[in-house]
């Protein structure tokens, strides 16, 4: 993503580094965290859109952070470092860290200047957000051995969303800040659904299922995912009971890591008849 490739001004470019957490399996991989696969995927669309945009991405084991930042971290990831730019309003941002949900959030807003459609206060994000911001919250609360109850509530009314929307995503046919929030949240339910209580999608929720072919077509989720091991693993301790016989093992091994990108053609070709299916 370099804005020398793209003929722009070196000068003007605006360098970072982004240091998201590695696998638990590997150390070396993609780690499981949502929030550094929601900057990850935020990354790489304004490198795809942006000429100006220049940056390098590390995985780190979370314990074991960088010399670069390890002095004031608050021990969080996703972190950013500035190696130099500015603003749009003309800030030099060279040297600055940034390591919180909140801190991310203004870097990136303050470095957008052609992606309306990732900035968390335009309209249309503001009121998708609002349909999809408690997804993963009851999903955490199902996994624990909760109902399921809340979970499809909630997944209820973001097929009921897709379906009155006109586009491929949440709020265009490009992906938007509440898609990059959402997206990395539906594939651990998915994936980590799935592995401890045997829960699917259900086939019902078409427009769900059509959501993630289209966001399984693009580059910027696909290329940050984590493995289905490692998300796996993220709710080792989290989960009411250990993975389902038969389904993926919480166990960290160096098996080939899988990639569930997979969807139901049964229901994308309208004939599904409402039963579960096995993925």
């Amino acid at each position: 993503m370099s804005a020398n490739e793209a003929g722009e001004d070196s000068d003007s470019a605006i360098r970072f580094e982004l240091y998201i957490k590695a696998s638990a399996i590997d150390k070396e991989t993609k780690g499981s965290c949502p929030i550094c696969q929601q900057f990850f995927m935020m990354t790489c669309l304004l490198g795809e859109n942006q000429e100006d945009i220049d940056f390098k991405v590390f995985t780190v084991q979370a314990d074991c952070p960088p010399k670069n930042f390890a002095s004031g971290w608050s021990k969080k990831y996703p972190v950013i470092m500035v190696n130099s730019g500015k603003s749009k309003t003309g800030q030099d941002l060279s040297g600055m860290m940034y390591d919180t949900f909140e801190e991310l959030e203004q870097f990136f807003e303050s470095i957008n200047r052609e992606c309306p459609e990732l900035k968390r206060k335009n309209a249309p994000n503001i009121e998708a957000m609002k349909v999809v911001e408690n997804i993963y919250k009851h999903f955490n609360h199902y996994i624990s051995g909760q109902s399921e109850k809340g979970l499809l509530a909630e997944l209820r009314k973001l097929n009921e969303y897709l379906e009155s929307q006109d586009t491929k995503f949440l709020v265009d046919n490009v992906l938007s800040f509440a898609d990059c929030h959402l997206l990395p949240r539906l594939q651990h339910i998915r994936v980590a659904g799935k592995a401890y209580r045997d829960f699917d999608i259900p086939k019902e929720f078409v427009h769900i299922w059509r959501y993630l072919k289209n966001a399984y077509e693009q580059e910027a989720f696909k290329s940050t995912m984590p493995s289905d091991q490692d998300i796996v693993f993220h709710y080792e301790k989290k989960a009411v009971g250990p993975p389902l016989k038969g389904k993926r093992t919480a166990k960290p091994t160096l098996e080939k890591f899988t990639y569930t990108t997979d969807v139901p053609e049964d229901v994308l070709n309208g004939t599904d008849n409402g039963a579960s299916q096995e993925q």
